[in-house]
């Protein structure tokens, strides 16, 4: 039997919000419902406007809590790094993750996270990536082949983008087949869990999105927790069976529980996160042909078919154009903490147990250290401008510290190798009817699905 985690959390976890910021500049929105409108509408364009007003720190009402906002890269580095183990992640993500994602690694805070992060030791070392990239390229060469008959027409790529990579996610991860029973039962869950999260109120009866995020969590449980004692006996290379044979420190199995925890949450932050910046770089190199032209000739040049784990690191202008997508599109629009003691920042002092949101994307933005921030230019991520190496957190579309994503270069592996084949097979042209209008929340992507018209190279 699996021992349990060895450490405690403090006290901290049971105490409320801090809802006391009368010292902190800033305002509460309007009554009830507070800033939640402007958030939802554009959270780069609202904290913007707090900046304006406030400064880099502000106090805020979203959904009904109060807390503060924290911008730029000082404060980031500040939140992400925390050195004095100021901030609960935990706690950060505890209104809404916590109850579709229990117990997941974004859920955990110091020694409990140092000892969940254990379980995907395995499961992201060398000889694995290179495994899931023989897979994932197998994947999306008959999928891309399907997408001929398409040639020539209008498609909705985010559409097709998604269930290809929840097709990746079911194989790779599980090594469910998209013929086999249980696939659509798992992408119907999935999409339900995620959904759920937007919920406005958490009403867990029939016919409220949190009810059907539920029903869908417990279904993705349930489902992992069936499979444990099969995929560790068996010899299988999917994610979830090198998840199922790790050992934690004192050599012992993951219990049931958090393998089928921490697997319902590697679905949803690999798959989401890629499928916002798969989608965000067509609709940028739609409208910079001279991009996408430069892009196809990189990949052209190499020669081959298929981008191998090996090639990854040669494809340098492909990284320009990823990381200039994140920045200014960065897949994870907010990271959200709370103070554990009372804390300084920017001058003011924070109350223990206050709610803290950092935006990526203010960052990614800010003037004084980017050349024309709302301009798409990869060139600014070359070695010869390497404007990101301006602060050490003036980009973070992974995060940073111990919470640094541990899935980040399988991500890079997955866009890499579909860009190279789609490149390859495929020109396209944009056919919006109108600019979209991009939202942020709960995935990031154009509100229009990304309409494009595919044409056979």
């Amino acid at each position: 039997m699996a021992a349990k985690d060895p450490t405690n959390y403090n006290d901290y976890i049971h105490e409320p919000n801090n809802q006391d910021l009368g010292n902190i500049p800033g305002d509460y929105g309007l009554p009830l419902i507070g800033h939640s409108i402007s958030f939802l509408k554009d959270p780069f364009v609202w904290a913007r406007a707090q900046n304006e007003k406030y400064g880099l720190l502000s106090r805020v009402n979203t959904f009904g809590s109060r807390g503060v906002i924290a911008l730029g890269p000082d404060l980031a580095q500040q939140i992400l790094v925390d050195s004095g183990r100021n901030f609960s992640s935990r706690m950060g993500f505890m209104d809404r993750v916590a109850s579709f994602f229990p117990g997941s690694l974004i859920m955990e805070d110091f020694e409990h996270h140092k000892h969940q992060r254990r379980i995907f030791q395995s499961a992201f070392k060398f000889d694995a990536l290179k495994h899931y990239t023989r897979g994932i390229n197998n994947i999306y060469d008959r999928t891309l082949t399907s997408w001929e008959a398409d040639v020539g027409s209008e498609i909705k790529f985010f559409g097709h983008i998604k269930d290809l990579l929840l097709e990746v996610a079911a194989e790779i991860f599980i090594g469910e087949k998209k013929d086999g029973g249980d696939f659509k039962k798992i992408n119907r869950a999935f999409t339900n869990c995620v959904n759920g999260m937007m919920y406005i109120f958490p009403i867990n009866l029939p016919g409220f999105i949190y009810y059907k995020g539920i029903k869908g969590r417990n279904f993705l449980q349930k489902y992992f927790g069936k499979l444990v004692a099969k995929k560790r006996n068996g010899d299988g290379l999917d994610m979830l069976s090198h998840l199922c044979r790790e050992k934690d420190e004192n050599g012992n199995f993951f219990t049931d529980e958090e393998v089928s925890n921490q697997m319902s949450f590697l679905l949803f932050a690999a798959h989401d996160t890629t499928t916002a910046a798969v989608t965000h770089t067509i609709y940028y190199l739609a409208r910079n042909p001279e991009v996408k032209e430069r892009l196809y000739q990189e990949c052209k040049a190499l020669g081959k078919d298929t981008l191998d784990y090996d090639d990854l690191n040669i494809m340098t202008y492909m990284q320009q154009v990823f990381n200039e997508v994140q920045r200014m599109r960065p897949s994870v629009p907010m990271v959200p903490r709370r103070t554990i003691r009372e804390v300084e920042m920017a001058g003011h002092i924070i109350p223990a147990h206050t709610m803290v949101y950092n935006l990526p994307r203010f960052s990614h933005w800010m003037e004084e250290y980017w050349t024309e921030p709302t301009k798409f230019d990869p060139d600014r991520f070359s070695p010869e401008r390497a404007e990101h190496k301006k602060h050490s957190f003036i980009f973070h579309p992974f995060g940073g510290g111990a919470h640094k994503c541990i899935g980040m270069h399988f991500s890079q592996m997955e866009y890499k190798c579909f860009m190279y084949k789609f490149m390859l097979k495929f020109d396209f042209e944009s056919r919006h009817k109108k600019e979209p209008y991009m939202q942020s929340l709960p995935l990031p992507k154009p509100a229009d699905n990304m309409p494009i018209m595919l044409i056979k190279r």
